[in-house]
C-alpha cells in the first residue's frame, strides 16, 4: 500500500501537462493547454489543462479530474497502477506502508548506476576512446553527453548482482535481454550514448560497436516501461533550453551528428533514435512552439526519412524546412574535419516543408502524358487536401510549374471552411470579470463564504453551476470548479477591500440586468449605484480602514435583508445624506425606524 503523503508529493511534483503529453498531442494557449479530448469523439481541441493547479477539464464531456483520474481512464488501470505509472514517469520514488514493498529498489536507480558503471570502463578503454577522439570528440564532450563503454555481458551482469539488482527489475528497465539460454547485457563491448528525457531522466543508451564487420552498427535499449524510441530525442535535456530560446529545433540522424552540431555551437540540436521522426514527437515538438530545420544526409535513407518527417510536420502544422549534406559526408564528419562554416552555410539554405515534400512527390511521377499529370496532381491533392486552405493554394505555382500546366487547372484546397472551437462558456460569459475574480477569492479563502450569504445571493450571479458548486464547497473534481480556473485574464483578489467592492459592483449589475423592476428593486438598486459611485470618498472620511470596512460590511447586508420599500426608501435617503455630510454610512436603522 502506497503512503498517502506519498502520493500526495507525487502530484505536487508531477507535471500533468508531460503525462498527458505522452498520450495525446498538447498545445500551449494561452497560460494554458490544449488537446483534443481522448474520452469522447473530439475534432477540436476542447480539454484544457491546467499546469499550474494540475487538473483537466473537457468543455465538451465535463471529463476531468488529476493526473491520476486521467492515466486510469485512459489506460484502464486502477488508482495505485495509475499512481505507479506516474510515479516511474516522473522520477519520483514512491514510500509503501508494506515493509517488503517499502525496500524494494526503484527502477529508476538502475540505469543511473549503470551508466556510471560504462563511464568508468570508457576511462580504461584505450580502443574506445581512440575512435572517440579520432571523430573529433574530446574529453569535455565526452564528460558532457556522458559517454561510456559497455564490456563484456559477465562484466554488467556481475554489476547488476554486486548491485543487488534482480533480473526482473533489469528486464524492466532494459539493462539486460533474456533469450532460450538465459540472460545477457543489452550491451556489449559498445561505447554507449546515455539517453534523457527532456525531464533530466535517465531512460535508456544507445551504443556503438568498435567491430566494423558487425552489421548492427548501432543499437538502442530495447524498449521498456522507461524507454520509447518513437517517443524520445537524443540530447534533449542539453538542447531544450536553446530550443525554448531560439524557437527553433535542429532534428538530425544520430548521435554522433547531434554531439556534432552541438560542438559547432547549435546547442538547439537533437536526434531521432535509428527511426525517422514518427507521429508520436509530434506532442514533444509542439509543446516547444519551435520551427524545425531537419538535417539529414543526402543518401537514400536519409531522403526517404526526410521525405516522411516533411510529410509528418507539415501536416501537425509545424513550420520548418529541409536540409541536405550534399557530397556524403553528415554533421559530425563536417565538424571533425574543422568545416563548421560549411555547416553554418547549409543550415541557411533549404527548402520549406511543404514544398519539400510536394517536389519529392512529383519527382517520383511519371509526366510524359497528361494522364500521368492528372495521377501527379491527384497524389498531391491527397496531400494539400488535408492543410489550411490558405496554406494549400500557397503551393498553387508551385505545382503548375512542376508539372508544366496552366495554373488555373490547379485545384489544391476543398475550400472547405473550418469552424472554430468556441467554449460557449466563455462566448456567453467571458464578459463579467468582476464576478469570475470574485468567485476565484471565494474558492480559495472559504472562510469567506459565510460573510457572502450576508452580503449577496446566487441567483445574482451569471455562473450559476460555478458559484453553486463554490457555496457547496465543492473541490477539483467537480467540473464547474475546473471551468472557473480556465477562464484566461482573471487577478487574484487580494483583500477583504477588493472582495466587498467586487460584491457591490456584482450586485448592481444584477439590478441592472432586470429589464423591470419593482419599488423596491428600485431602491436596492439606487443604494448600490451610490456605493460603488462613492466608495473611495466614503473611504476617506474614514481615520480607520477596519472600522469602514466593518460598516460597509453592516450596510450591504442591511440592504441584502430589508424587504420593504418604505425601510428601504429610508436607508436611501440616509446613506446619501452621511454620504455628502462626509459621515460614516452605518447607523442603527432599528433606531431610525422605531
Amino acid at each position: 500500500m502506497i503512503e498517502q503523503a506519498s502520493i500526495e508529493q507525487l502530484l505536487q511534483k508531477t507535471d500533468i501537462v508531460d503525462i498527458i503529453a505522452h498520450y495525446v498531442e498538447v498545445k500551449k494557449q494561452g497560460s494554458s493547454y490544449v488537446c483534443v479530448c481522448p474520452f469522447h469523439d473530439d475534432k477540436n481541441p476542447s480539454m484544457h489543462i491546467n499546469s499550474i493547479k494540475g487538473f483537466y477539464h473537457c468543455f465538451a464531456c465535463k471529463a476531468g479530474g488529476n493526473v491520476f483520474k486521467f492515466v486510469m481512464d485512459y489506460e484502464k488501470l486502477n488508482f495505485v497502477e495509475a499512481v505507479e505509472k506516474v510515479a516511474s514517469w516522473s522520477n519520483f520514488s514512491l514510500t509503501y506502508i508494506s515493509q517488503k514493498q517499502d525496500n524494494k529498489k526503484s527502477i529508476i536507480h538502475i540505469l543511473p548506476t549503470l551508466n556510471a558503471f560504462y563511464k568508468q570502463n570508457l576511462a580504461k578503454n584505450k580502443e574506445a576512446l581512440a575512435y572517440l577522439y579520432k571523430r573529433g570528440l574530446n574529453d569535455e564532450d565526452i564528460r558532457t553527453f556522458e559517454l561510456g563503454f559497455a564490456p563484456s555481458s559477465n562484466e554488467t551482469l556481475r554489476l547488476l548482482q554486486n548491485e543487488q539488482i534482480t533480473q526482473e527489475e533489469a528486464l524492466e528497465v532494459g539493462a539486460i535481454k533474456q533469450n532460450e539460454n538465459g540472460a545477457y547485457a543489452s550491451f556489449i563491448n559498445r561505447i554507449t550514448f546515455s539517453i534523457y528525457d527532456h525531464k533530466n531522466l535517465l531512460i535508456g543508451f544507445g551504443g556503438r560497436t568498435l567491430d566494423e564487420t558487425n552489421m548492427a552498427k548501432y543499437v538502442n535499449s530495447p524498449q521498456s516501461k522507461l524507454f520509447d524510441k518513437s517517443r524520445v530525442f537524443y540530447a534533449l535535456n542539453l538542447a531544450k533550453d536553446a530550443i525554448y530560446k531560439q524557437k527553433e529545433m535542429i532534428i538530425c540522424e544520430g548521435y554522433m551528428d547531434a554531439i556534432a552540431f552541438h560542438k559547432a555551437g547549435f546547442k538547439n540540436a537533437v536526434a531521432v533514435l535509428g527511426t525517422a521522426l514518427g507521429e508520436h514527437h509530434i506532442p514533444l515538438i509542439k509543446r516547444f512552439e519551435a520551427r524545425v530545420i531537419l538535417c539529414f544526409d543526402n543518401d537514400n535513407a536519409g531522403l526517404n526519412a526526410a521525405v516522411r518527417s516533411a510529410h509528418l510536420l507539415s501536416l501537425a502544422k509545424i513550420d520548418g524546412k529541409v536540409v541536405l549534406i550534399e557530397g556524403g559526408k553528415d554533421p559530425a564528419e563536417l565538424v571533425a574535419s574543422h568545416q563548421e562554416k560549411l555547416l553554418f552555410n547549409i543550415l541557411e539554405k533549404g527548402i520549406e516543408l511543404g514544398e519539400f515534400y510536394i517536389r519529392s512527390l512529383i519527382a517520383s511521377c511519371d509526366l510524359n502524358s497528361a494522364l500521368s499529370k492528372q495521377k501527379a496532381l491527384e497524389e498531391v491533392q491527397k496531400y494539400t487536401f488535408n492543410l489550411e486552405p490558405l496554406i494549400a493554394n500557397s503551393y498553387t505555382t508551385l505545382v503548375a510549374n512542376l508539372l508544366g500546366v496552366n495554373i488555373n487547372d490547379i485545384k489544391l484546397s476543398k475550400n472547405t471552411r473550418k469552424i472554430s472551437f468556441i467554449n460557449p462558456i466563455k462566448q456567453s460569459k467571458i464578459n463579467n470579470i468582476s464576478e469570475l475574480e470574485l468567485l476565484k477569492f471565494l474558492y480559495e479563502n472559504n472562510e469567506t463564504i459565510g460573510l457572502f450569504k450576508l452580503l449577496s445571493a446566487k441567483e445574482y450571479f451569471l455562473h450559476q453551476d460555478i458559484t453553486k458548486a463554490i457555496l457547496e464547497q465543492k473541490n477539483f473534481e467537480d467540473p464547474s470548479i475546473r471551468e472557473l480556473y480556465e477562464f484566461e485574464n482573471i487577478k487574484n483578489l487580494s483583500n477583504l477591500e477588493e472582495f466587498l467592492y467586487a460584491i457591490c459592483k456584482i450586485n448592481l449589475a444584477y439590478f441592472n440586468k432586470l429589464k423591470s423592476l419593482n419599488l423596491k428593486q428600485a431602491f436596492k438598486k439606487q443604494i448600490y449605484n451610490l456605493l460603488n459611485q462613492n466608495l473611495e470618498k466614503i473611504k476617506k472620511s474614514y481615520q480607520n480602514d477596519e472600522v469602514f470596512f466593518n460598516h460597509l460590511i453592516e450596510v450591504l447586508k442591511s440592504v441584502h435583508f430589508l424587504d420593504d420599500e418604505e425601510s428601504l426608501e429610508l436607508f436611501l435617503n440616509r446613506l446619501q445624506k452621511n454620504i455628502k455630510d462626509k459621515k460614516a454610512i452605518h447607523y442603527n436603522f432599528e433606531e431610525e425606524v422605531f
